[in-house]
């Protein structure tokens, strides 16, 4: 559905507007198809788990936008469109993680997710009329490389997470995190750079024992 083959020209109008940040109709028959798609294919890859690799890895070639090399994406995993979703290489994304991807989510190499993270790239509308009628608007969400997301963290669109930086368990993001930190809470706030000095030894004790 990334290239709108077989969408109305009503439909093509709504999702060009979805994925670039303006308000469009969330109920559009044309976006309710593409999301009844993703929901088939990932309702079989959840069913699958572990017992067959290889059709797995053929679902998630079709469902998602791309997906890099040792990808490892555990059950009950959930997205909107899958289309919108960019992952790399070396990413876990542990269980029950939900993606609402009607704006680009682009997951970078080596980035950890922890269980029952959420990352939600839309938003209905406050007014009520507008809202009940299907008005949303979605805007990017960014990984960037190794970041870690603890348990039950939920990231909000338009946010990018710098490079290396660790989210608290339970924190909300709604604003951009700069690289190497630790943020928590909610609203998610940056309460410690990441130093030479959070080094545990772990790498040089590898080192050590493999020689």
């Amino acid at each position: 559905m990334s290239d709108l083959e077989g969408m109305s020209e009503s439909g093509k109008v709504e999702w060009a507007r979805m994925v670039t940040g303006q308000v469009y109709q969330d109920t559009h028959p044309d976006i309710d198809l593409a999301r009844l798609r993703a929901e088939k294919l990932f309702t079989e890859y959840n069913r699958l788990g572990y017992d067959d690799p290889k059709r797995q890895g053929e679902i998630l070639t079709q469902l998602l936008g791309s997906v890099g090399e040792g990808a490892i994406i555990k059950p009950n995993f959930r997205c909107e469109l899958g289309c919108n979703i960019t992952i790399g290489s070396n990413v876990h994304i542990n269980y029950d993680c939900a993606i609402l991807d009607n704006a680009p989510v682009t997951i970078h190499d080596n980035v950890w997710i922890a269980p029952k993270v959420g990352l939600f790239a839309t938003n209905h509308a406050l007014d009520k009329s507008e809202r009940i009628n299907g008005a949303c608007q979605a805007r990017p969400i960014v990984l960037e490389d190794g970041v870690w997301l603890g348990g039950h963290v939920i990231v909000l669109g338009g946010v990018t997470v710098g490079a290396g930086s660790v989210i608290g368990a339970g924190s909300v993001v709604t604003h951009d995190i700069p690289e190497n930190v630790v943020a928590v809470g909610n609203p998610a706030r940056v309460i410690k750079h990441i130093t030479d000095d959070d080094k545990t030894g772990y790498l040089e004790r590898l080192n050590n024992r493999d020689k």
